[in-house]
């Protein structure tokens, strides 16, 4: 038979004030959280949450470099990786706040530009910088360095002084990362970027550091074009596939055995947080509930992840009998929202 675990990104619970007025809007979603009752709650923001499906084990950080590096087309072998995205860095009184570039256009071309500048700069210490994707950069470092670090959703929109990398390499780290401001000032990608009016990219931030990890679990199926997922099918052989229009597309596709599938990515643009929400509870949460009612799905784990936690709420066969559970929720999307540090 079939189960799948369902990831659910939380910025579609934004919205509504809590989530008892979200599944008013959702009536799929009410059922099922009727039936599953009180959610395990991980301390796991989305993407640590998706290499624990894995099975992944945190190294000094979550191994997101190396696991993403393969999404991205990368050989990380088995040299120490780290992320190193572009970002712009924004002054505003005494603190540096950051931007995530995923937020404004980079192009191909800017990126290995400014790249290139990287690596003629590092070149002597050992450093190798590749632009995989625009948006997504990456560092080598021989020795491996012993290093801690903040995840770029943690610290975008924040004072980066609160999130520098920690350990007993940290201080080189603080000191590349002030250099690559001094080096990024100038240059010839930044000058054409603000005489267009864009934010010019004006440091990286370094985060998800590790080496390649050997992958024990294998899903029988992933659907997701988040990096992580698609780099964690790839390191351990399971077959890959993006997003299906809807649960009935899936229920169709899917092969017995458990699967793991993504909507973080699978949105209208332009459309509200209670459009999509609703859209996500026609195309998917309804039909999975019949499904597991109809015996073609054993079992759903939903979960509803942000930069921080992860509440899985999980439903198996025998669940969908539950009609006298009266779920009433004691937290709310204020709970899955930014917490400041």
């Amino acid at each position: 038979m079939r189960s799948l675990q369902l990831f659910l990104p939380a910025y579609l619970l934004a919205t509504p004030d809590d989530l008892g007025d979200a599944i008013a809007l959702a009536p799929g979603l009410h059922r099922l959280l009727r039936r599953a009752g009180t959610p395990d709650t991980i301390d796991l923001d989305i993407d640590a949450a998706v290499l624990d499906a894995f099975g992944v084990v945190r190294q000094r950080d979550w191994p997101v470099a190396p696991i993403t590096c393969l999404a991205d087309g990368g050989d990380p072998g088995q040299r120490f990786w780290l992320r190193a995205d572009p970002v712009h860095l924004r002054a505003e009184r005494d603190a540096l706040v950051l931007a995530d570039a995923r937020l404004f256009d980079v192009t191909a071309q800017a990126a290995q530009a400014l790249v290139e500048s990287l690596n003629n700069h590092f070149n002597a210490d050992g450093l190798e910088f590749f632009a995989l994707t625009p948006n997504r950069w990456y560092v080598t470092a021989e020795p491996a360095p012993d290093l801690q670090t903040q995840s770029l959703t943690t610290a975008a929109g924040r004072n980066v002084d609160q999130f520098l990398p920690t350990g007993k390499d940290a201080l080189t780290w603080h000191r590349t990362f002030n250099e690559i401001q001094m080096l990024f000032h100038e240059h010839a990608v930044n000058q054409s970027r603000e005489s267009s009016a864009e934010l010019p990219i004006n440091s990286v931030w370094f985060w998800g550091g590790g080496v390649l990890p050997a992958i024990a679990m294998s899903f029988a199926g992933v659907w997701a074009t988040h990096p992580i997922a698609r780099g964690s099918a790839i390191a351990s052989s399971t077959p890959l596939a993006p997003v299906p229009n809807d649960a009935a597309a899936w229920l169709q596709s899917a092969k017995p055995g458990e699967h793991l599938l993504l909507l973080d990515d699978a949105t209208d643009a332009g459309a509200t947080h209670e459009a999509e929400l609703q859209r996500m509870d026609t195309r998917w949460i309804t039909p999975l509930l019949d499904a597991i009612a109809g015996g073609q799905l054993d079992r759903l784990a939903l979960h509803i992840a942000n930069e921080a936690h992860t509440l899985r709420f999980t439903l198996n066969a025998t669940d969908r009998w539950k009609f006298w559970h009266a779920w009433r929720p004691a937290w709310t999307a204020d709970n899955l929202s930014r917490r400041d540090a």
